[in-house]
């Protein structure tokens, strides 16, 4: 079962519309080393999803961990200015 197919059953038992963002999500593509062409994320079967995210987990260093972190901190303190400043 696809990523696609799953959120389309998840979207018809909570009788919701499927979100923008997760829609873009899964039009993004993945690089498969072991088919070695890039793959849409909502083409990937669940466990090959899965299975792609354990592996990028253990190539990504504390740096790169870090790093996501510190943005993502970066990203909240920019939306509060934002918010004050009456953006």
């Amino acid at each position: 079962m696809t990523l696609n197919e799953i959120v389309q059953l998840q979207s018809i038992i909570d009788k919701r519309k499927i979100a923008i963002d997760t829609q873009k999500t899964l039009e993004t593509y993945y690089f498969s080393k072991s088919k070695g062409v890039n793959i849409k994320i909502g083409e990937m079967h669940i466990d090959h999803f899965l299975r792609s995210i354990k592996i990028q987990e253990k190539t990504k260093s504390k740096i790169d961990i870090e790093t996501a972190e510190t943005i993502e901190q970066l990203k909240k303190t920019l939306t509060k200015i934002k918010r004050i400043a009456g953006e």
